[in-house]
């Protein structure tokens, strides 16, 4: 039960006032930067997958340039739970929260009971004395608030954190491998003295470190006193990935999942309207969580998600259908997986191009103006150009070659809705495939999948 907390029931009239106070402090601490670039969690426009395209954008990019790429993954026991009330409260008064408001905050925390209600029994009531209030508006931002700081124990390249979640990349030559040892030792202390100061625990149990480049690499690290543990495979906020950037045990895990829904959808449900509803509500959202990835797996990787659908509109349509699995998708009103990743890509790259969804780096942007087709050069991204075969197929880069091949009046457009409609138009077209892969494809899903790398 140790694991276990209870959701605070609040009164609207409470939520209403949260949700007031919470964008106003959410547009003050991002606007006076208190709240940096490295903070993914319970942010407007940021987001599980905005964490990790800044995260693998980076790693695929010093990956290029010929570095080894460390991780270390930190995590802190019972974050939420341990937070102190008056440690809070001293940290919003040094981001500039005055009187009344602050002592609002104090008031919002302080002298709180929680009681559980199974049927008509009820609990005895038992104080709050730390934590942000679980199930309340305003709980996420104030831990945020409160967990910010810790990004400051590191001066290396980059620093993410989702919630609680932190990791840490730093990159180094291998001649420089005794140096990054000491860095490192040294911000582990760092970041014990900070947990120390502010009352949270460090679960060394899931905090260890991974390396892209050298699997052999053996560094002893600790942090209080307590090895960390070299890891060649870590599940990180829902994705699963490897010392080798393989997402295989990832698609594996995807297609096992969703396979056992299918079974349980089709065993349940006898209609196929009803069928369809719910592979799209609970199925494939799994088959589609971190798309942009996807453009750096293997083919057969691609395939095998691919087979989840297949199986479902047999199974929809009866197994002595002798429909081709396109024209079994399109009497049922289903995209085939790949061609819903391409949209779901260019989308997520209009996004970012356009400061829709948040990315702190700058590898997605706008190419210079042309002098010679200035409308034309306004909408073309700029395209990074490397000779490590591993960049050129990462989603930046294979993204940045697809949107240039888009029609000029589909990358001029400005408006998100129309745009997403435009490329829903455009990738139900015949003429999709010859625009985006000038070479001549055949339209068997494989090589439409190999050919568009998606």
């Amino acid at each position: 039960m140790n694991n276990y907390r209870p959701i605070n029931i609040t009164p609207v009239i409470s939520r209403i006032m949260e949700k007031i106070i919470s964008d106003e402090l959410s547009n003050y601490l991002l606007t006076e930067q208190f709240i940096g670039d490295s903070q993914h969690g319970f942010l407007k426009n940021r987001s599980c997958m905005t964490c990790h395209f800044d995260f693998f954008n980076l790693v695929y990019s010093l990956r290029s340039q010929g570095y080894l790429v460390l991780v270390l993954y930190l995590d802190i026991s019972k974050a939420f739970d341990m937070v102190n009330h008056q440690l809070l409260i001293g940290k919003l008064a040094s981001y500039g929260v005055e009187n009344p408001l602050l002592a609002w905050f104090d008031s919002f925390l302080s002298n709180r009971h929680q009681i559980v209600k199974i049927n008509s029994s009820l609990s005895n009531a038992v104080p709050v004395r730390s934590g942000v209030i679980q199930g309340s508006v305003l709980g996420p931002l104030l831990f945020l608030v409160f967990i910010n700081d810790i990004c400051e124990c590191f001066s290396v390249d980059k620093s993410l954190l989702f919630a609680d979640d932190l990791k840490v990349v730093y990159s180094f030559s291998p001649h420089e491998l005794s140096n990054i040892r000491n860095c490192i030792s040294t911000e582990l202390n760092k970041v014990a003295q900070w947990c120390s100061k502010w009352q949270l625990e460090l679960n060394t149990a899931k905090c260890g470190w991974l390396c892209f480049g050298d699997t052999s690499l053996n560094l002893n690290l600790t942090i209080n006193g307590e090895m960390l543990s070299r890891l060649h495979t870590v599940v990180d906020l829902g994705l699963r990935y490897s010392d080798d950037l393989s997402f295989t045990e990832q698609v594996m895990k995807q297609t096992s999942k969703s396979q056992r829904l299918i079974g349980f959808i089709t065993r349940n449900l006898h209609n196929s309207e009803s069928r369809i509803l719910m592979y799209k509500v609970c199925v494939r959202p799994l088959l589609e969580y971190c798309a942009f990835l996807l453009s750096s797996t293997r083919i057969k990787d691609k395939l095998r998600l691919e087979s989840v659908q297949r199986r479902f509109t047999l199974r929809t349509l009866g197994t002595d259908s002798v429909l081709t699995y396109n024209s079994r998708c399109s009497k049922l009103g289903l995209d085939p997986l790949w061609m819903r990743r391409l949209k779901l890509n260019l989308i997520f790259f209009f996004k970012i191009l356009n400061k829709l969804s948040f990315a702190s780096s700058q590898a997605i942007q706008y190419a210079k103006a042309s002098h010679y087709d200035i409308r034309n050069s306004l909408s073309l991204a700029k395209q990074t150009y490397s000779r490590s075969s591993l960049y050129m197929n990462y989603f930046t880069c294979k993204f940045s070659r697809l949107w240039n091949n888009l029609p000029q009046t589909i990358r001029m457009l400005n408006s998100f809705p129309l745009f997403v409609r435009s490329i829903n138009a455009f990738c139900s077209s015949e003429n999709t495939l010859n625009a985006l892969a000038p070479a001549s494809v055949s339209y068997s899903t494989s090589e439409i999948i190999g050919t568009l790398n998606v």
